[in-house]
């Protein structure tokens, strides 16, 4: 997969956060349409670019309220 395509992909998966509630792993690989493990590092890299998602065993991830998806997505 290319780069661009993986950065397009992560995007995906934040803005399927978007709307600030918990959401699991493998509702999120249905909604990008790839693996759950792929899925836990568009999340690593999400959180290392800034991107304040939350997350808790057995329940899922959500994407908290501090900062906008614009001013995660903006360098």
């Amino acid at each position: 997969m290319s780069t661009s395509l993986r950065a397009h992909k992560a995007g995906e998966v934040l803005a399927a956060l978007g709307d600030y509630q918990v959401t699991t792993g493998a509702e999120l690989a249905a909604t990008v349409k790839v693996s759950e493990r792929t899925i836990y590092r568009y999340i690593r890299q999400l959180r290392a670019a800034g991107a304040p998602i939350l997350s808790e065993a057995g329940m899922g991830y959500q994407l908290k309220r501090e900062r906008s998806k614009r001013e995660v997505a903006q360098p």
